[in-house]
């Protein structure tokens, strides 16, 4: 499999697909409604959004990938429960905290908001981290 800097680039990539899929799956089908709700758009508001915008969410996914797979990699995580551990950890110190930003200073204090954005942070990087350790060499 290629590699850069010790990254194997298959496995990034695949684990940048289930990010944004898991991504899909929580605002496009199972907290759609919620999210928008909480969000205060419309749905013509939404239909307005441009496409562009798609491919920077997947960017955003790949670099996510590149960072899970840098930080098992220096912390020789090879298993998936490991993996997955160590996925949990950084979203507790890193993905949860940077949600409660926009939740504290926010005027709507929107718990709703919050929930729907850091359970999608929590199971597309555990998701992400499992992915990555099963294409390990």
């Amino acid at each position: 499999m290629p590699k850069i800097a010790g990254i194997n680039v298959v496995a990034v990539i695949v684990a940048a697909i289930v990010i944004y899929a898991v991504g899909f799956l929580w605002y496009g089908v199972l907290f759609s409604e919620a999210w928008v709700s909480a969000m205060g758009y419309t749905e013509a508001e939404l239909q307005e959004g441009s496409p562009a915008w798609m491919a920077v969410g997947f960017i955003i996914s790949l670099l996510t990938a590149i960072g899970l797979a840098v930080a098992l990699r220096w912390n020789a995580i090879a298993s998936p429960a490991g993996a997955a551990r160590r996925a949990g950890v950084l979203w507790l110190f890193f993905g949860l905290s940077f949600c409660m930003y926009g939740w504290v200073y926010s005027p709507a204090h929107s718990t709703t908001l919050l929930l729907i954005d850091a359970s999608h942070l929590l199971v597309g990087w555990v998701a992400a981290a499992i992915v990555l350790s099963l294409f390990r060499d």
